[in-house]
């Protein structure tokens, strides 16, 4: 019996926190069935915001259960805390379980329970929001923790002897947020939690959905798999066959070309990949970000709209890190953790194009609209290289940044006029001030991945390249992925 392991570091932070729970846990994810089970796979997904100011909300799972429609209930999932950061998840899909052996029948219920979610929110409304304050331009502040809850969605799913089955749980986070008193996480509220068995639009034939963007340091690579480490996120093991594309967006490997070969253990990959219908994942391409074997502490996050601690400082929600520096306090430092980034001077502004990289008409690397402090923007993705992590003031942690690595943000709007393979887009963030206008989003044909998105019209997010509009280029989003709910 062969088996593949999917592993979750799961990180219990509060926001701006840097004290965190974690663990790393095992899930059977190959032929795990037998005994006259089905194999059902897991994967998650956050329903888009509306104009949200959050920026950071982690949500832990604890376990999952199925209600049969006689007896007791079965367990799928029990070795939580998985934590899930669900901003970046409005475009993204990510797995929770694979493969996890369930008796054959019919269930008329899903069970999710939750631990104490958390968040990191911009208050930029000129009022006290619960205990944030009222600030000039704008106040960060973390959610009041939610508390432990199930969740119960009905479902009508028959699991098929020995068939490889899934579902996605589909969270809308706007909706466990109250205001009524203050501000607070309630996910005892309406329609926080659905459930799909119906495979988006767009999803590869044969595929039960995406898994979108998962980067870490690699821990073990051969010709046939990969294992990617997050600090935050945990680890990841997928396939890699013939088909699996191997980008070089900066140039890293030899002769320019990417290959397998200028991936080593320790080099820091994304991977992109799809869940399979039989409960695999497959790489389906990999994004070299640094191919050196010893690269420097790594940290990923949103840009804020204003600088930290003064000075020419810039602040950043943490939503992915790769630290191997002992004692950094950035090892500890979980989902919505705040970070205060020097920028060094000599400091270099690459671009991270990943799937895009090589389309036609893509903006050039070194192109205006990146390359000094002046194109940092609030609501921007950055993944800085970072030197000299220390504990500071208002529970920020202090670094300095030798590279900042444009990455792929995750907005959420409505469509405005499309035009060819553009469209502009309305309604984003408030605390996005660089537009003033509706900023136009390039997607490509043979490249942007397209989500129950066919039509391009009404709300829609996205995973795009976010560049200055001033002096930069006429399309300042660039699309890697568009999502219509």
């Amino acid at each position: 019996m062969s088996s593949r392991n999917y592993l979750v570091f799961a990180v219990l932070a509060a926001s701006l926190s840097l004290s965190s729970c974690s663990g790393v846990h095992n899930r059977c994810v190959t032929n795990c069935g037998g005994n006259g089970n089905a194999l059902l796979s897991v994967s998650i997904s956050d329903t888009p915001p509306a104009n949200t100011t959050v920026v950071s909300f982690t949500l832990p799972i604890v376990g999952i259960s199925l209600t049969p429609s006689s007896g007791s209930q079965v367990s799928v999932f029990s070795t939580g805390p998985a934590n899930f950061e669900l901003t970046r998840l409005q475009s993204d899909s990510d797995v929770i379980v694979t493969n996890a052996s369930v008796a054959a029948g019919t269930y008329t219920a899903i069970n999710v329970t939750v631990g104490a979610a958390s968040g990191t929110f911009i208050n930029n409304s000129g009022a006290a929001v619960g205990a944030c304050p009222a600030a000039n331009p704008f106040s960060v502040c973390g959610l009041p923790n939610g508390v432990t809850t199930t969740i119960t969605v009905p479902i009508n799913l028959t699991l098929t002897t020995d068939a490889h089955q899934w579902l996605d749980l589909d969270f809308n986070y706007n909706n466990a947020i109250v205001t009524t008193g203050g501000i607070g996480i309630d996910m005892k509220q309406p329609n926080v939690l659905t459930a799909t068995t119906t495979v988006p639009t767009g999803v590869p034939s044969g595929n039960f959905a995406n898994v979108d963007d998962f980067t870490g340091r690699v821990t073990a690579v051969t010709t046939s798999s990969i294992t990617l480490s997050s600090t935050v996120r945990g680890s990841l093991t997928a396939t890699i066959n013939s088909s699996t594309q191997v980008f070089d967006p900066q140039g890293q490997c030899s002769g320019g070309v990417g290959n397998l070969a200028c991936i080593g253990v320790g080099s820091i990959v994304s991977l992109q990949g799809v869940l399979t219908n039989t409960g695999t994942v497959v790489a389906t391409s990999l994004d070299v970000i640094d191919s050196l074997t010893t690269p420097a502490d790594e940290v990923e996050g949103t840009i804020y709209p204003s600088n930290c601690n003064g000075g020419s400082n810039f602040g950043l929600i943490v939503s992915d890190s790769s630290i191997i520096t002992s004692g950094s306090p950035l090892a500890n430092a979980g989902f919505g953790s705040g970070v205060c980034l020097t920028v060094s001077p000599t400091a270099t502004f690459p671009v991270d194009f990943g799937i895009l990289t090589g389309q036609p008409g893509l903006p050039s690397p070194g192109a205006p609209g990146f390359k000094t402090t002046s194109d940092l923007l609030a609501g921007q993705t950055i993944r800085a290289k970072i030197t000299g992590a220390a504990t500071g003031t208002n529970n920020l942690i202090n670094a300095t940044a030798t590279a900042m690595i444009l990455r792929f943000s995750r907005l959420t709007g409505t469509v405005g006029i499309a035009s060819g393979t553009a469209f502009t887009i309305t309604g984003l963030p408030s605390y996005i001030t660089a537009f003033t206008v509706p900023p136009s989003v390039q997607t490509y044909t043979n490249a942007t991945l397209f989500e129950n998105a066919a039509n391009l019209s009404g709300a829609v997010s996205i995973s795009a390249l976010f560049y200055n509009p001033v002096g930069g280029p006429t399309q300042p989003l660039q699309a890697a992925k568009v999502r219509e709910p």
